[in-house]
């Protein structure tokens, strides 16, 4: 059994949450809908195939990839898993700044809400717990 570093078992944790918030999406797309609580527009055909493929399959497949690299970090090293974590966590973090831009440019549209707010720490959790490998190489 190897022994891995705490960032790596942190950054792991945050993809496994990241790999299941991705399958519940692709499975259950109206899961999905609630979570960003957006609709199909009825006007276009094929929307749900939207919700199954940006928070279902993307998701799934983006924050596997970081599971599959601390699983092969034997062979791939801690490069691959700095990188796999570091991607993962630039996706979360552009997150943030989108939702943060919002939230102070687009008063107007109500954005400052509770659930924004949640949102907002949720996604800084999940990048700085993704980036953790990247993060503690920086650190020496």
């Amino acid at each position: 059994m190897m022994d891995f570093p705490a960032t790596w078992i942190i950054a792991g944790l945050a993809a496994l949450l990241g790999v299941g918030m991705g399958l519940g999406a692709l499975i259950v797309p109206r899961w999905a809908q609630s979570v960003v609580r957006l609709a199909p527009d009825p006007r276009w055909k094929g929307g749900w195939s939207e919700f199954r493929a940006s928070y279902g399959g993307a998701l799934l497949l983006l924050h596997a990839a970081v599971l599959l690299t601390i699983a092969m970090s034997f062979q791939a090293g801690a490069g691959a898993v700095m990188g796999a974590s570091f991607a993962a966590s630039c996706y979360w973090l552009g997150m943030v700044i989108g939702r943060a831009l919002s939230m102070l440019t687009d008063a107007e549209q109500e954005t400052r809400t509770a659930y924004n707010a949640m949102a907002l720490g949720f996604e800084l959790v999940m990048a700085g717990a993704l980036g953790a490998p990247f993060l503690s190489h920086l650190g020496g």
